[in-house]
């Protein structure tokens, strides 16, 4: 944890009177825009009401369910379908499995029975938060970057779930809410949501400048090797079968006489909400099941980019959607690079490490051309 005095000195304006609240302060601001408002949906989470919920009671569950971004897209929604999302929901808050089993099966276990496309860490904590918010805590990317700022992120263990870890962020609210003499944790929410987003403690509490690469030589003219990488990923991505989106400044380009817009999928689909999709509309090449908003893997091009910047857009996503599978494309020698860049605490905390590798251009070339045999076996 942070230095006592420093520590004092933001609760001290978090509870001071602000002219801006008509002379409330964060605490009485939070009980009046978030905490009464919510009382209106707990009641939608009793187990009875669960069982017997409508379709437009989900919806209004997914639409009023804001902190962090909770939404279920129309798209998600009806994938799912409303007797999957009964029975997802029911068995977070009243399984009898560990609760980190629950909240991993729900948003991270594709093969569990109670798995929800479309939702991630947000949605299910806040779930679990308004069914008991003196017991469980909201977890998000805010809530990630806040308690780093105080020093109170959790350590991650290499192999842990998002469940397992989902635990671990409990205790460190609960810490927190207990020395601070917080309420409840929705007040412990409301004081490190305010802390990343730098409305209280900016003054004091700072992140370290991320690494500076030194600077990288321009490709040859007469090849464009970021282009050619990401045509032969959206071609082997469509010969294993997937939907390819590609980032939306690249789509009016092409390589070897076909055109990305051509090739790809005309609309980003709904995966999640829309701080995520702002993020995944730039992302070089991402993958779905076809004909739905699943998405299989992501691709980031670092040909003359920083591998830094492409590791934190994938990490953007990390933090609120379960991202299953990345990848990083570069040419082999920066391979060192990305090693020592992935090895840092940021994305070992996210689990972004788990989730991402490497990929030379060399490993592409030969991906392309075995997929490209295969296509013409699969042809003849």
């Amino acid at each position: 944890m942070i230095k006592e005095n420093i520590l004092n000195s933001l609760l001290e304006d978090f509870k001071k009177p602000r002219s801006e609240f008509g002379g409330e302060n964060y605490i009485t601001r939070r009980r009046e825009w978030f905490d009464k408002p919510m009382e209106k949906i707990r009641p939608l989470l009793e187990k009875d009401r669960l069982e017997r919920l409508s379709v437009e009671e989900a919806q209004r569950i997914y639409n009023e369910m804001t902190v962090g971004g909770p939404k279920l897209y129309p798209r998600s929604f009806i994938e799912n379908g409303v007797d999957k999302i009964r029975r997802a929901l029911t068995y977070l808050l009243y399984g009898s499995d560990p609760l980190e089993d629950r909240y991993f099966n729900v948003i991270e276990n594709v093969n569990s029975e109670y798995f929800l496309k479309g939702v991630g860490k947000a949605f299910a904590s806040t779930a679990l938060f308004l069914y008991n918010h003196k017991e469980f805590a909201v977890w998000n990317g805010a809530i990630d970057g806040g308690l780093r700022k105080l020093k109170l992120l959790p350590e991650k263990t290499r192999g842990e779930n998002v469940g397992q870890i989902y635990l671990k962020i409990i205790k460190a609210m609960k810490d927190l809410q207990k020395y601070c003499g917080f309420e409840d944790l929705s007040i412990a929410d409301e004081f490190v949501e305010l802390i990343f987003h730098e409305k209280i403690g900016g003054n004091v509490l700072g992140e370290p400048e991320p690494p500076i690469e030194p600077p990288i030589e321009e490709p040859p003219k007469e090849e464009d090797i970021h282009l050619k990488i990401q045509w032969m990923m959206i071609k082997i991505g469509i010969w294993e079968g997937h939907d390819v989106w590609v980032a939306n400044n690249d789509r009016n380009k092409g390589y070897s006489n076909e055109k990305f817009n051509d090739l790809c999928l005309a609309e980003l689909p709904q995966l999640a909400g829309p701080e995520v999709l702002k993020i995944a509309k730039s992302i070089d090449i991402i993958w779905f099941r076809k004909r739905s908003s699943q998405p299989v893997r992501f691709f980031e091009i670092e040909h003359t980019s920083s591998i830094y910047s492409g590791l934190l857009r994938l990490n953007d996503v990390k933090i609120d959607y379960p991202l299953p599978k990345a990848t990083i494309i570069a040419d082999t020698k920066r391979k060192s690079l990305y090693d020592s860049q992935i090895s840092r605490r940021t994305f070992q905390d996210s689990s972004l490490a788990e989730v991402c590798d490497f990929m030379s251009y060399d490993d592409i070339e030969k991906w392309f051309d075995a997929e490209k045999v295969v296509h013409k076996l699969r042809k003849t």
